[in-house]
């Protein structure tokens, strides 16, 4: 027994880091769908430039791999939260076949063989893997204990000043991390039920959607009782690029994906990860 994914990954620069990331998912049968950034698109950071034209040559030859529409995605907008929607969507119409859909960043990497990962995914069955933090639990100045309002321009997000009232209709209790696993299942509620669009009313003015929108989700439409851990492995604050220190931490843990790496930071890490796991290494290499 063996998921088939559909993978969306969600690229902004490093693309000698995303090449590692393509190169540990390895299966044809699989659907990948890639979002890159437009404001990294038209390189309005010097850094960037070219970023589409590398991306675009790391994939050559994968006919299973599909672009989204180039969109401004901002830290805190909106714009991340509408993104991961019409993945859903999108994905859903690509192809009937798959099982599980997964977000990923470029500079996420699998820290267990695909082969396993796959098992596992299969075995968890329609089980909604999301980080479920409750609001009470919370230190007293977390971002989401303040419900701030948000006004997203195409280039940013802006915080703006005073206190959103909780919505009517449905719970916001949770956030979590943006990372998620998701059986079709769900992800074909998602996209019809009248709970979606009431949560992206809501949520469309309020900093920080996309580490609330599939909680609020999963924890008010019939998943419920299906919630399990989001298996990642994350270390916060930053989140900290991990490397060789962290390996210890990664093989005492479940977690099926670490974020966030970078092959000009500790390279080593990656190599040895990339031969737990049986992928070509990436850019840098020194295997």
């Amino acid at each position: 027994m063996s998921a088939r994914v559909a993978w969306f990954i969600m690229v902004h620069h490093k693309p000698e880091q995303f090449a590692w990331l393509m190169n540990a998912l390895d299966s044809a049968d699989d659907t990948i769908i890639i979002h890159v950034d437009l404001k990294s698109r038209l390189g309005l950071k010097k850094d960037r430039r070219g970023l589409m034209r590398e991306v675009r040559r790391i994939c050559a030859g994968r006919p299973n791999v599909h672009f989204m529409r180039s969109r401004f995605t901002n830290w805190g907008g909106w714009s991340l939260s509408r993104t991961l929607l019409d993945a859903l969507r999108l994905a859903l119409r690509l192809d009937p076949d798959w099982t599980h859909f997964v977000n990923l960043s470029g500079q996420c990497y699998p820290l267990k063989p695909m082969a396993e990962i796959r098992r596992e995914m299969a075995e968890a069955g329609e089980a909604v893997m999301v980080e479920m933090r409750p609001f009470d639990t919370l230190p007293a100045d977390d971002w989401h204990r303040n419900w701030h309002p948000m006004l997203e321009l195409p280039v940013r997000a802006f915080k703006l000043p005073g206190r959103r009232r909780p919505p009517r209709g449905f719970a916001l209790e949770h956030k979590g991390s943006q990372w998620v696993v998701l059986p079709r299942a769900f992800c074909a509620w998602a996209i019809t039920a009248p709970l979606t669009k009431r949560v992206a009313a809501y949520l469309r003015n309020l900093l920080l959607s996309d580490e609330l929108v599939i909680q609020a989700l999963a924890w008010n439409g019939p998943f419920r009782e299906r919630i399990r851990a989001y298996r990642r492995h994350i270390v916060w604050p930053g989140p900290k690029v991990l490397t060789g220190n962290d390996l210890p931490a990664i093989r005492a843990g479940d977690a099926w994906f670490g974020r966030k790496f970078d092959a000009r930071t500790d390279v080593a890490v990656l190599d040895t990860l990339a031969a737990h796991i049986g992928a070509t290494p990436g850019p840098g290499s020194a295997r």
